[in-house]
């Protein structure tokens, strides 16, 4: 766990994040340094995304734009519609400006182009975890 704790509701919780990306080596990569971090991490390669969502929404997503058969921006549209208070860092190696302001005028909590530190991924993640807890108004703990 790195020196910047995790604010949760819980104390006993994990974080829960979900991986979306159709690179298995990305989703690798992303979920060894997201445990290491104290994240339960759960994955999908974009296809199976929305049954998934139904059957229970994960604390924040990590959303890649370019996928084989599915568009992050649509998949964002989705979730923002269905789990409207959910954090949802889009990350891509397709981006620019346009693309940028497209991702959040969807509903994005963050953009991020790939590549990019794992370090500022987390941090990001910390700061969306945070702000969704601070806008549900319940009380803070300290995650261990």
């Amino acid at each position: 766990m790195t020196d910047q704790s995790l604010e949760r509701l819980d104390p006993g919780h994990r974080p829960s994040v979900m991986i979306v990306d159709d690179d298995a080596e990305m989703r690798a990569l992303l979920r060894d340094a997201l445990e290491r971090d104290g994240f339960d991490v759960r994955e999908d390669s974009g296809d199976q995304l929305v049954p998934l969502l139904e059957r229970g929404a994960p604390d924040a997503i990590v959303l890649d734009k370019e996928m084989a058969g599915v568009n992050g921006l649509d998949l964002l549209s989705y979730i923002r519609q269905r789990h409207p208070g959910l954090p949802v860092i889009v990350v891509t190696a397709f981006g620019g400006t346009e693309v940028e302001a497209e991702a959040l005028k969807r509903g994005a909590t963050y953009y991020i182009d790939k590549p990019f530190r794992v370090a500022r991924l987390l941090a990001m993640l910390r700061s969306a975890l945070t702000q969704a807890t601070r806008r549900a108004g319940r009380r803070w703990a300290e995650y261990g």
